[in-house]
């Protein structure tokens, strides 16, 4: 029986002895497709270990599954970098007993040592195109142990998030580690609680904007967090650019972007704004129709650069994103496509926005998020609209608009807070600066109905002048 994940691990169940295969990233599919028909009799199982987390299942499953005697680990799926993270973690756990990964199940140190005893003398390190050969040689016939055992996962208990808006949320920041932070705290308060495609509940928001302004590529703010090093940030924004794609991955996005039906979709985006640097056209496209219907299909679908006032805004697009584990490598890679289209056209980075239509964190991530989403995270930054200087004069309220840059735009008069909040409110782009406003201009019409003092940003003083 295959209880966990039956949706990604291929399994089956009329064999009573053989072999499991560990895919990494690799598609399952894929790698069942090349194998002989005379050792595809061996195989009880094919499947993926995106994540060091993933060994939870692994071994759940395979107690469940004691015919399943013989492991087989293909030795050459580092094509993305978490992946060497997520089957050395696996490696290390058999060599060691030590469990590194969050652990979703309540193995016992019996169980990691009993799994551990029999299949560190049971698994091949394998190249993929040894694949059949190997398997011609091993002849499993008998259970890795006696009986099955099966283990209830831990039930994470969270808390009734709150009723808001379905579609349409934002999140700006300066930096990486900033917009991280407060996203989780926006999913963990407002996600929507679900089931995901791979059978593990989730929080989820629809259509989440992401927008990072200021984030420095050489110096990444999300170093330290999540183990994430300056060399895997690099390792992982290098596949994003590298047209190479082994023939057992469904895809990459490296592959999508560089060679997508042998159009380099990089270069098209540098032709194109070189041309016209005001195009609208500079759009890059990672989903192909045709062939992305399978199991394995690509988050990231479509990115777009746009040109404004000689800085090179990049947009992207996701169809789904685990923001806890996802984002940090996504947009980082994001990052680094803009980083080289301002190299070679010669222009200023501006912002980077990735617009999820899933953005979601996992249940194995629940607790880990708590910090965040109970933590005073917050939300306070500059209005890149502008600012308002208020006054009270005469009988009426003053209100001046001024850009950034300190230039008046607009000015407005008004006798209440209520007839100024509909003229103002334009102008402002984010929450703390309207709760700001309508603080100010309710003290402004106090003042003017009690004939007091009023000085913006200064307490109200509740003494009437004196005659």
């Amino acid at each position: 029986m295959l209880k966990y994940y039956p949706n990604v691990v291929l399994f089956d169940e009329e064999k009573t002895s053989g072999v499991g295969i560990i895919t990494g990233w690799k598609t399952p599919r894929l790698i069942q497709d090349e194998l002989v028909e005379e050792v595809k009799k061996k195989v009880v199982s094919i499947g993926p270990l995106y994540t060091k987390n993933g060994i939870n299942f692994i071994i759940a499953n395979l107690f469940l599954n004691p015919q399943i005697s013989h492991l087989i680990l293909l030795a050459d799926s580092d094509i993305h970098p978490r992946i060497c993270d997520s089957i050395h973690e696996f490696l290390y756990l058999l060599e060691t007993e030590e469990v590194r990964f969050q652990k979703k199940f309540q193995f016992s140190s019996d169980h990691i040592h009993e799994f551990c005893n029999y299949f560190k003398n049971h698994i091949s390190l394998v190249p993929s195109n040894k694949l059949n050969d190997v398997l011609e040689q091993l002849n499993p016939s008998f259970s890795w142990r006696d009986g099955i055992e099966d283990f209830s996962p831990e039930v994470v208990e969270t808390k009734q998030n709150l009723t808001s808006e379905k579609i349409g949320f934002m999140v700006r920041a300066s930096t990486v580690k900033e917009a991280w932070m407060r996203s989780l705290k926006l999913i963990g308060t407002y996600g929507n609680l679900k089931l995901s495609d791979y059978d593990e509940k989730q929080m989820e928001l629809m259509d989440l904007s992401i927008i990072v302004r200021e984030e420095e590529i050489d110096s990444p703010s999300m170093v330290g967090e999540l183990g994430i090093t300056k060399e895997e940030l690099d390792l992982y924004a290098s596949t994003l650019l590298s047209k190479e794609k082994p023939d057992d991955l469904q895809y990459t996005y490296g592959e999508r972007f560089r060679n997508y039906g042998n159009v380099d979709q990089l270069q098209y985006l540098i032709d194109t704004l070189r041309k016209k640097m005001y195009s609208r056209r500079a759009v890059a496209v990672l989903w192909n129709p045709m062939i992305d219907y399978v199991d394995e299909v690509p988050c990231i679908d479509l990115y777009q650069a746009i040109v404004q006032d000689n800085k090179l805004y990049m947009i992207a697009y996701l169809r789904a994103n685990d923001v806890y584990n996802g984002f940090p490598r996504n947009i980082y890679g994001v990052l680094k496509i803009q980083d080289v289209l301002c190299q070679e056209l010669g222009l200023e980075k501006g912002y980077v926005n990735t617009i999820t239509g899933s953005a979601h964190v996992y249940e194995r991530n629940f607790l880990d998020i708590t910090p965040y989403v109970d933590g005073n995270i917050s939300f306070c930054e500059e209005d890149e609209r502008g600012y308002f200087f208020i006054e009270n004069s005469g009988d009426t309220i003053d209100v001046s608009f001024f850009n950034k840059e300190g230039v008046l735009e607009r000015a407005y008069q008004g006798k209440t807070a209520t007839s100024l909040r509909d003229k103002c409110c334009f102008h402002i782009s984010n929450l703390d600066h309207a709760f700001y406003l309508g603080q100010e201009l309710t003290k402004a019409e106090l003042a003017l109905e009690n004939d007091l003092p009023y000085v913006q940003d200064k307490p109200l003083v509740l003494t009437k002048r004196l005659s």
